[in-house]
């Protein structure tokens, strides 16, 4: 031992037993040490970075060694020199790993650390945290080992296995006194495994746990026993214990850790994890998304939450007011940091607001989880989500006998619907809502059957409520599970969806509404041009994917590529009888009642049939756009359904004196400028406002129309 070592030792004896007798300044007594070293280094010059390096790690051992064998009440980390030793150590390993290439062989002190299995002996003395408080610095020193260390040498194992329990140290208590340095060290961990994802491998632990020693670790790296906690099937490991040698399911401690960290009472902490997580749940390589989706309760936590969200919205939230709510990303990390700023916009404030934000930020939460990782992790969560969530929670409250809740969570599914883009979760929840199960018992039947029967009986708010959700499920099925891209001309033109007689048919939409029961004399048709060609097209490129015929022809009726496919002569389903489904029979019932339903339910209805109309299927278009088709008897179509109900309201309307400026009355009323008229409502008014619907719904169609015949033929 040289000079200066003796010299160091020798005062750090000399100033510890001074610490044991009394009081005494430990910032003064390191800095006395500090002056005296600098003398030293003087008479003789400074030593190897790793002699001084042994000296360090050679001091800090005998301090742990003797709090070890200390059966009193050990020292506080404060009372020692362990951060001073720690920090130097740290030093020395930053300044030479600085000097080595990036990506070269181990420095000096470095190769100690390996050889003499230093990480290996600081992480025991963390895991039993003796002296106290040494975890804490342990973190902090292995967060800055892991900033300056190259990844690839993270494959050593006794590089590996020491962080392997630290790990483990993370998940063994929630609201850890460490838990900021804890995650600090969590996140810096997962930050290395972004840079080399066959790092997340060595995480993974598929062990049989003999007699409390992890078998993955072999007898020579003197770590502590392991502690038991519970995995993800809810058996611990103590039960594990009972059948030694009996090979257990595969363990991913770092996703269990993140986990940990997700339940902190700290929001920042809280939203590393949850990046953190969305991190690891990214990388596909190996095993790693399989073991994180069956052997952790990474899926149950997610959907957890989602329930917990869900519950905590009022039920006397208003639902007319939440498809209106925007989603900023200052609101998203509001949400799931679970701040609550004093700044955040008041406009648009209700009652109920915050809860259903924060509700939509987690569900969007989850979709960007799901949209991540891969399909085995995806299919896993999602499955879970419906288990828990949709069929756990929400069936139960979309049959509930409370009118208000029901109207409610119509609103929320509607908003879930609007909510999520990853394909795996927009079809989960599709499937859900629209698939027949096989496993319903009782009067249970499929949610689709169930929300049709809303959209037909009273009371009028969950009509709507109803009716608004199959809107957004029509939408959802095409913007959100085809997602693909086709580029124009790519597909032969359609002769059903671009037929010749195009002006014949526009104009027979815009003549259901004959000139003089008109509400302007305006040719405003165009007005609706822009936004048809723009919603088609988006259409298209979302439906390319799903392998829709172009043409509207069937077994009995071949096509014939020389002739328009939509013929006038051609009647629909010659010779057999025409079922359009329990959906279209609904909506056309809807159409013929319109002069008797409330202006709402009405401009809904024909939304939801404009969304149907915009669809690119040559069947589905000739039955809703082509009123030129030749018809069966009893065959219902928009146009024929219109067309019967002008009629019938055409002489009431009439028959009234003033029928002409109560139509501009009705119409200003609807469009909210009522400035320049004074008349009140009476019994005729609903007729009135079938009207104008009628008026401006056929302009609509007509342009879906057109829009659709211009983009097909200009590709």
């Amino acid at each position: 031992m040289s000079c200066v070592e003796i010299f160091g030792f020798v005062l750090n004896e000399t100033l510890c037993r001074t610490s044991r007798k009394r009081k005494h300044d430990p910032v003064m007594f390191s800095r006395i040490s500090d002056a005296l070293q600098a003398a030293a280094d003087v008479v003789a010059p400074p030593c190897p970075r790793v002699e001084d390096l042994r000296y360090h790690w050679t001091q800090l051992s005998i301090i742990c060694q003797r709090c070890q064998h200390n059966e009193g009440q050990t020292p506080a980390i404060e009372e020692t020199h362990v951060p001073r030793h720690l920090t130097q150590m740290l030093k020395m390993l930053v300044a030479e790993e600085r000097e080595q290439r990036v990506g070269g062989p181990l420095s000096p002190c470095m190769e100690y650390l390996v050889q003499e299995k230093v990480l290996a002996t600081l992480a025991s003395h963390a895991r039993a945290d003796r002296p106290l408080g040494i975890r804490q610095h342990a973190y902090v020193f292995l967060v800055g080992v892991l900033n300056h260390l190259h990844h690839s040498h993270l494959h050593h194992g006794p590089v590996h296995k020491p962080l392997q329990v630290m790990v483990k140290a993370s998940c063994e208590m929630r609201a850890s006194p460490y838990e900021h340095e804890e995650m600090e060290f969590l996140s810096t961990l997962c930050e290395k495994i972004r840079q080399d994802s066959s790092i997340i491998l060595l995480y993974i632990q598929p062990i049989a746990i003999t007699g409390g020693v992890p078998s993955g670790f072999t007898p020579d790296d003197s770590f502590p026993p392991t502690p038991t906690h519970e995995v993800a099937n809810g058996t611990s490991a103590d039960e594990q214990n009972s059948s030694a040698g009996q090979k257990s399911q595969p363990k991913f401690p770092l996703v269990d850790a993140l986990l940990n960290m997700c339940h902190s009472a700290d929001s920042r902490i809280s939203s590393m994890a949850h990046d953190c997580l969305v991190s690891v749940a990214s990388i596909r390589q190996g095993h790693s998304s399989s073991t994180i989706a069956r052997h952790t309760l990474l899926p149950h936590y997610l959907a957890s939450r989602l329930v917990t969200a869900s519950d905590a919205i009022p039920k006397d939230t208003e639902p007319a007011l939440i498809e209106d709510i925007p989603l900023t990303e200052k609101s998203k990390g509001d949400a799931l940091e679970g701040s609550d700023s004093e700044e955040e916009d008041d406009v648009g404030e209700f009652p109920g607001r915050r809860e259903v934000i924060a509700f939509l930020n987690w569900l969007t939460f989850c979709d960007k989880f799901v949209g991540a990782c891969d399909g085995t992790l995806g299919s896993s969560i999602c499955s879970t989500i419906r288990e828990v969530f949709l069929e756990g929670v929400l069936r139960g409250m979309l049959n509930n006998e409370d009118e208000d809740t029901v109207s409610l969570y119509l609103a929320i599914t509607a908003k879930i619907i609007t909510s999520v883009s990853s394909p795996l979760l927009v079809n989960s929840t599709i499937s859900w809502l629209s698939e027949d199960s096989v496993e319903l018992e009782g009067d249970e039947c499929a949610m689709r059957h169930h929300v049709m029967k809303l959209c037909q009986q009273p009371p009028h708010h969950l009509q709507i409520q109803a009716l608004r959700l199959l809107q957004a499920l029509v939408s959802g099925c095409s913007d959100g599970l085809g997602a693909c891209e086709t580029s124009p001309g790519s597909v032969p033109i359609s002769r059903t969806l671009a037929p010749t007689n195009i002006n014949k048919i526009v104009k027979r939409f815009l003549m259901v509404v004959p000139e003089e029961l008109r509400s302007t004399n305006k040719d405003d048709f165009e007005s609706y041009m822009a936004d048809a060609e723009r919603q088609y097209r988006d259409v298209c490129r979302s439906c390319v994917s799903f392998g829709w015929p172009r043409e509207a022809v069937t077994p009995e009726c071949p096509s014939d590529s020389s002739s328009t496919a939509s013929r006038e002569s051609r009647p629909e389903a010659e010779g057999s009888s025409f079922y359009e489904g329990p959906l279209l029979r609904m909506l056309m019932d809807f159409l013929e009642h319109l002069p008797d339903q409330d202006y709402d339910i009405n401009l809904q209805v024909t939304s939801l049939v404009a969304t149907l109309a915009l669809l690119p299927h040559p069947h589905l278009h000739e039955y809703l756009l082509n009123p030129t088709v030749t018809l069966s008897e009893g065959v219902r179509t928009p146009c024929t359904v219109l067309s019967s109900v002008v009629s019938k309201i055409h002489q009431p309307i009439v028959e009234r004196e003033d029928y002409v400026d109560h139509l501009k009355v009705t119409r200003y009323q609807l469009l909210g400028t009522m400035e320049e008229f004074d008349f009140e409502r009476d019994d005729d008014d609903r007729k009135f406002e079938a009207l104008i619907v009628i008026e401006e719904f056929t302009k609509e169609l007509a342009s879906i129309a057109y829009a659709k015949y211009r983009t097909e033929c200009n590709g």
